[in-house]
């Protein structure tokens, strides 16, 4: 997937996700940060735990490297595609 399909992955995630404001799919793809959409540093990390859970059956950690991409879309973008790669990597002995 390129970065725009990243984005609209993040979109579509985060639509579905309680995070305390109604969110629009539109608005997710127009938004530059996740103040923008109102979604505070607790609820992205509770999202991330979401996808990882979803999309990899926990099969993935949360790194500390990743905590300053998640202020902007296109980082959270960029964690979600890391999480991805990790989630199909055979693992090493």
């Amino acid at each position: 997937m390129d970065a725009d399909e990243y984005r609209h992955r993040v979109a579509e995630f985060l639509a579905t996700q309680p995070t305390g404001t109604d969110l629009t799919y539109e608005q997710i793809l127009r938004a530059q940060s996740r103040q923008e959409l109102g979604i505070s540093s607790l609820n992205m990390i509770v999202m991330l735990m979401n996808y990882i859970k979803k999309y990899t059956n926990g099969g993935v950690t949360v790194r500390p490297e990743w905590v300053p991409r998640l202020n902007d879309i296109d980082g959270i973008a960029s964690v979600l595609r890391e999480i991805d790669a990790s989630a199909v990597e055979p693992v090493r002995s």
